[in-house]
């Protein structure tokens, strides 16, 4: 029984080993296959068949060319120069009054803002949180204040001033003002706008 049962059971793996392979094929149907269809793009393009060859121009000689410029109809003309004029203090002084002198208003150079301000310089300062507090400082107690770079960078150089101020003089009031209050010598220095 058991030659029968062995039988019957490789008969069973063998349909279903072969179900297994053929099924899916027989029922996905016939498959169209679509074969890509390309071009291969030549490495080095024809160029022989591209290049025509130039023509042989015709070289003409120094002297013919000139000899050209002869036969031509028109006729030459020569300039001669104008003749120089000498001029006198009389005839100077008569065009002068014959005609009104035009004056060219020049305009004044006008007074650099750097020269007309002055500013205090306190220090150059490399602590973001120094400069912060110092310049909160000093606006508290009523002096202008402002630093260049306007935004303080830790690690870099930031300076701190008070000011400006048209008067030199005042600005040296407010340095024993602000030197009492901060402990800060600082110096006079002229205030440059364009650096704000």
């Amino acid at each position: 029984m058991s030659t029968q049962f062995h039988n019957r059971l490789v008969g069973t793996v063998v349909l279903v080993a072969l179900g297994v392979i053929f099924l899916p094929d027989i029922l996905d149907g016939k498959k169209e296959r679509q074969q890509e269809q390309f071009t291969e793009i030549p490495l080095r393009p024809d160029t022989e068949s591209q290049l025509a060859e130039p023509g042989e121009f015709e070289t003409l000689d120094v002297a013919e060319t000139l000899d050209l410029a002869q036969e031509t109809d028109e006729p030459q003309v020569e300039v001669e120069p104008a003749p120089e004029v000498k001029a006198t203090e009389n005839s100077v002084s008569n065009t002068a009054q014959s005609k009104p002198q035009e004056v060219k208003k020049t305009p004044e150079p006008k007074a650099k803002p750097s020269d007309a301000a002055w500013t205090l310089q306190l220090g150059a300062f490399s602590n973001a949180a120094n400069v912060k507090a110092l310049v909160a400082k000093l606006r508290k107690a009523g002096f202008s204040a402002y630093t260049l770079p306007d935004k303080p960078v830790d690690g870099k150089l930031t300076r701190v001033f008070v000011g400006p101020d048209v008067s030199s003089d005042r600005i040296k009031q407010q340095q024993k003002k602000v030197e009492e209050l901060t402990k800060l010598k600082g110096k006079v220095v002229r205030y440059n706008p364009q650096e704000r």
